[in-house]
């Protein structure tokens, strides 16, 4: 697994920083690449990938990242490219989330709950998708109920459902 994202770390890297001066340490991308893949793959749990989640996925990546927005469309070909190659959710989480914060992977749920919803709707596939990542990612399911609540009432959802 570790030759998938360091694959996918290289290719963001030297598609995005052409400047070696100017590039991220690796640390520094770790989150990034990460929530993007599982972004991706949570847009994708219900078998319906919308422009609105693709618009979401890059307003989430130019919010929480360095990457300047005219090289996203880089990025985002990068992100596609993980979820073609089909990651393991598995191992992917394990070795990404074992860098990061519980407060980090906390705000990850919380992020991938906002794709999810973009369409106004929250898919039994998605919820059941970022509910195998959360408890991947060992955040307490207090945390991920509170992380559904929360994002469904900013996208004014039916939070009983």
């Amino acid at each position: 697994m570790a030759g998938f994202l360091d694959k996918f770390r290289s290719n963001v890297i030297t598609s995005v920083w052409k400047d070696e001066d100017d590039r991220p340490e690796v640390k520094d991308i770790d989150d990034k690449i990460a929530l993007g893949a599982l972004l991706w793959v949570v847009a994708e749990a219900d078998e319906k990938f919308l422009a609105k989640e693709d618009e979401k996925i890059k307003e989430i990546l130019t919010l929480y990242s360095k990457i300047p927005e005219d090289e996203m469309v880089t990025v985002m070909a990068s992100i596609k490219e993980a979820a073609i190659e089909r990651i393991d959710l598995h191992r992917f989480t394990r070795e990404v989330g074992k860098n990061l914060s519980y407060d980090v992977r906390k705000s990850v749920i919380e992020t991938l709950f906002r794709v999810a919803c973009c369409d106004d709707e929250l898919d039994h596939n998605e919820v059941e998708t970022i509910r195998k990542i959360s408890g991947l990612f060992n955040v307490a399911h207090k945390d991920f109920i509170n992380a559904k609540i929360t994002i469904k009432k900013e996208f004014g959802l039916d939070v009983a459902e």
